[in-house]
């Protein structure tokens, strides 16, 4: 009898623990997520957006997502468990009879790509773990997690329809390659699925093997991005595929205890602040670029989550400055007058801005930053274009 009782106060004691600690999330600060969580019980407001969030995810229940399975041309290898795209910029060479080897044409996306639907069924994927993981979290509704853990097993675990843990055959370049090193930013989104981890732990519906099966393939995946060819070119990438590589280094590290690599990766990263952005705030790579102010965010969108991943780690980017007054914050500042049009785009932008992108990021800046200015410019952007998880986040 004594002994039972023991035992009984072991479990739950182990029981309390695992549920009082806080979700394992690298993109979002998990304090801030405990707290709108609890904070939602007497937020009128916080709990309609996550009524909102749990509309947008059950539309999400009933549908059939894609696999690697479903596209219709197979990569060059032949296995259709691999990773297949095509480079969106590449075009055939209009003086070569057979248009070999594809020209590039920066900002201008050859709709030859959409005959391979890895990237969009791959997109369509993280997009639904990510609101259906959230909803879960929000509502403690089971259907949630049931969805998104079927959607999880369908990409990284059921070996019917799994994807292999490459990129070899990313963004390949007719008639120059059969993959290369560009095509590692197609999975630049794969840290929400980390996070999405984190909050499905907590669900009656996740195993020990789903967890191990999850580590397993993460840690193939970084073994691949530090080890072959493409992955270790794409580290030495300058611009915002730098940035992202580094996300994703450091976030699926984290996920799979590596620490260290995730720490040495990080103090790199002081250096790659300093190289990409100028004392005046200005981001020279990216505006070399046909949709310059696109990408300019589209980098900080990386770096904005790169420094919530640091902080787990101590390490602040936000208010770390050179010496010569090169910073996030001096990045962010530069964009904001010709995001709120203020002061007109002195660069290139062949297509369309999305102006919701930077949105969030002035919302966490007028947080971490503690300035009235961001929440101002803010106003001046908002649309209904904005993210339901930004609002529950951040307004």
């Amino acid at each position: 009898m004594k002994k039972s009782l023991f035992f009984f106060l072991v479990s739950l004691f182990f029981y309390n623990n695992i549920f009082a600690q806080l979700p394992q999330v690298f993109l979002i600060d998990a304090k801030r997520v405990d707290a709108v969580k609890k904070d939602a019980n007497n937020n009128a407001a916080k709990a309609d957006e996550i009524k909102k969030l749990a509309r947008q995810a059950d539309k999400l229940l009933p549908i059939k997502f894609g696999t690697v399975m479903d596209k219709k041309i197979a990569p060059p290898c032949g296995n259709m468990h691999e990773y297949f795209s095509l480079a969106k910029y590449f075009w055939p060479d209009p003086a070569k009879p057979d248009g070999k080897p594809y020209i590039r044409k920066d900002g201008q996306k050859n709709p030859e790509n959409d005959m391979v639907s890895d990237d969009k069924n791959f997109d369509n994927m993280i997009s639904a773990v990510n609101t259906l993981s959230w909803a879960y979290y929000f509502t403690n509704q089971e259907k949630y997690a049931t969805k998104s853990i079927e959607l999880l097993h369908q990409w990284f675990l059921d070996s019917a329809t799994y994807m292999l843990p490459n990129l070899n055959h990313s963004q390949m370049r007719t008639g120059i390659d059969t993959g290369n090193k560009s095509g590692i930013i197609d999975t630049h989104e794969l840290p929400q699925i980390v996070d999405a981890v984190g909050l499905l732990r907590s669900s009656s519906q996740w195993t020990a093997a789903n967890d191990i099966g999850m580590k397993k393939w993460f840690s193939a995946y970084l073994q691949w991005m530090r080890t072959s060819k493409n992955g270790k070119s794409e580290s030495t990438s300058k611009n915002n595929h730098g940035t992202f590589y580094d996300l994703q280094i450091v976030t699926i590290a984290l996920f799979c205890g590596e620490t260290k690599i995730a720490d040495n990766m990080l103090k790199s990263d002081f250096l790659r602040l300093a190289y990409q952005v100028e004392p005046d705030g200005k981001q020279p790579l990216e505006l070399e670029r046909t949709l310059a102010l696109s990408y300019s965010t589209f980098n900080l969108e990386a770096w904005s989550m790169l420094a919530t991943a640091a902080s787990t780690r101590g390490i602040d980017f936000w208010n770390y400055q050179t010496n010569d007054g090169r910073s996030l914050k001096k990045a962010i500042d530069f964009l904001i007058p010709f995001v709120t049009e203020d002061k007109k785009w002195e660069y290139k932008q062949i297509g369309n801005y999305k102006k919701s992108d930077f949105y969030r990021l002035l919302l966490i800046a007028a947080d971490k930053y503690k300035d009235n200015k961001y929440l101002n410019a803010a106003q001046k952007i908002k649309d209904d274009n904005t993210k339901t998880l930004v609002q529950i986040f951040y307004e």
